[in-house]
This record gives C-alpha cells, structure tokens and sequence, in this order.
C-alpha cells in the first residue's frame, strides 16, 4: 500500500452515492514500515512549511470530505 493507493480508495469511497458517509471511518491496519513511510507523508503533504518538525506517531488520522482515515500499526 502506498499514498497513491490511498488516494484512489478515499476517491472512489468519495465519489460514490451509494456509500453513506455521514459518520464513516476507515481504518487502516498497518505493518510498522508502510505505516512509519505514510505517516511521514501525509504529515509533509498536510505541513508544506519547511521549517516544521515531523515528529512519528503510532497513530495518525486523516479526514477527507467529511470521511474519518485512521492510520494504526497491525501487531
């Protein structure tokens, strides 16, 4: 799994009618390296600033149109 691949599920997800949102999450269960590589990604696609700190967390969320993306490592 990789940024990409997120993006398309979160659009098709989006784009669909027939999928009710309101309240909807989605949760990703992780190994720790895709995990670790995605947060810091969407941590430097979210914070453009060059002079923030990305810092790791062993959860993280996003939130795409109203539609909950929670990021977890699988043990």
């Amino acid at each position: 799994m990789n940024y990409d691949t997120i993006v398309e599920t979160i659009t098709q997800i989006i784009n669909d009618d027939l999928i009710y949102k309101k309240g909807l999450v989605l949760e990703y269960r992780l190994d720790e390296k895709t995990h670790i590589k995605l947060n810091e990604h969407f941590y430097y696609k979210s914070n453009p600033d060059k002079d923030s700190t990305y810092e790791y967390t062993d959860e993280f969320e996003i939130e795409v149109d109203g539609v909950l993306i929670r990021f977890v490592i699988d043990d």
